[in-house]
């Protein structure tokens, strides 16, 4: 595929949302007390905001440390003296940080281009606001010889996309049943037109919503 062809139907790159305030549950900052037992049956009583107990306990899940190994290692890290709770506060966050910035890596735009790239099917991804965001080599093909282009550049005017199911009502139905859904589309261009079928689910990427679709029958 060209450069040209590629800036035609490739739309802005996504902006990350802006910094929001969540949020803050009731008892989130409540302090509660809890004593731990760690390695040699040491016993630590320990006061932190409930939020930062229910994040240790959700990031041990799985895991096979459990709270007394963490608070162990927490307080060989302050040693004697030192503000145990404060550590295990920065342990929770950065825990939490370290989750957050691994899941973003794995939920990207760009692995979300390797996945459409892998599809022999033609696919693409829609945006909320209509706009197709990426397509693979399959789709270009499917338009070139169904719309019978010589050149995706000819697309550069008069092109469009669209779903029998408006964009926001497939979004909102795929966030509801976390199913997959199977509408119809049209695209024209020219004079030209083409229908057909494709299967639709919640693009995986953490940014915004977004519809990735796999045509099944043109």
């Amino acid at each position: 595929m060209s450069s040209s062809d590629r800036t035609l139907l490739q739309a802005d790159r996504i902006e990350l949302p802006g910094q929001t305030l969540f949020q803050i549950d009731d008892g989130d900052a409540e302090p509660k007390f809890r004593a731990i037992i760690g390695r040699g049956g040491v016993r630590r009583g320990i006061r932190l905001e409930s939020v930062y107990w229910e994040g240790l306990s959700w990031l041990l899940t799985g895991s096979r440390q459990s709270m007394g190994e963490v608070v162990e290692q927490a307080a060989e890290q302050v040693g004697d003296g030192g503000n145990l709770a404060s550590m295990l506060r920065v342990v929770a966050f950065r825990w939490m940080w370290r989750r957050l910035a691994a899941a973003e890596s794995s939920y990207s735009i760009e692995n979300l281009g390797v996945l459409l790239h892998a599809s022999p099917s033609p696919a693409i991804v829609l945006t909320r606001d209509k706009k197709i965001q990426l397509f693979n080599e399959p789709f270009v093909a499917m338009l070139k010889q169904r719309l019978l282009l010589g050149n995706v550049a000819q697309m550069s005017s008069g092109f469009r996309f669209v779903l029998d199911t408006h964009v926001d009502e497939a979004i909102d139905n795929l966030v509801a049943t976390r199913r997959m859904l199977t509408t119809g589309f049209t695209a024209s261009c020219a004079g030209k037109q083409l229908t057909g079928q494709i299967n639709l689910a919640l693009a995986p990427v953490h940014s915004k919503q977004m519809l990735v679709g796999y045509i099944v029958r043109n």
